[in-house]
């Protein structure tokens, strides 16, 4: 709780918490009473293991035996207020999102859904949104290795009918 406390004093907007949740759940019960449930967000690292999504913590690294479905709902339960999801399986593949992984979340939980792993085409992004009803995106090796840029992003969004968060530069 004191670390997500000099988190929003330093001027985060929100905490992504994966590994201490896993281990102690009632965390994200107890960032949600006292900074709100818009300020905890829920981080799973979803492994497929044995025909099911398994959990990950500890970077992807370490076995939590809980069902990624079933640990969605509890999360959304215990107060988080969105999930970022990554699938550890496709990150920094570039060949697409798990939309099987996101649907599956997205169908069980009401809270906002952000995909993260796997994104290499602009497409992509916009099946993920369409078929998975994830409500938003994360990138990062698209952006680090130059093969979109940010701007890009944004236009194809537009032109996909896809919300993208407008900004006024001073």
């Amino acid at each position: 709780i004191d670390d997500v406390a000099a988190a929003l004093r330093a001027g985060a907007d929100k905490v992504s918490i994966n590994t201490a949740a896993i281990k102690e759940p009632k965390i994200i019960s107890d960032v949600a009473k006292r900074f709100g449930s818009q300020c905890m967000v829920l981080l799973i690292e979803a492994k497929r293991n044995r025909g099911h999504w398994e959990a990950y913590y500890d970077n992807g690294r370490e076995h939590s035996h809980l069902d990624v479905i079933e640990w969605a709902k509890q999360g959304q339960e215990l107060g988080a207020g969105e999930i970022i999801l990554t699938s550890v399986d496709m990150e920094g593949t570039g060949k697409g999102f798990d939309i099987e992984l996101v649907k599956s979340v997205t169908d069980v939980v009401t809270i906002p859904v952000i995909a993260s792993g796997g994104m290499g085409k602009l497409e992509d992004l916009k099946k993920v949104i369409k078929q998975g009803h994830a409500d938003a995106i994360a990138m990062a090796h698209v952006l680090h290795y130059g093969h979109h840029t940010v701007e890009k992003v944004r236009h194809y969004c537009i032109d996909q009918n896809i919300s993208v968060r407008s900004f006024n530069n001073p």
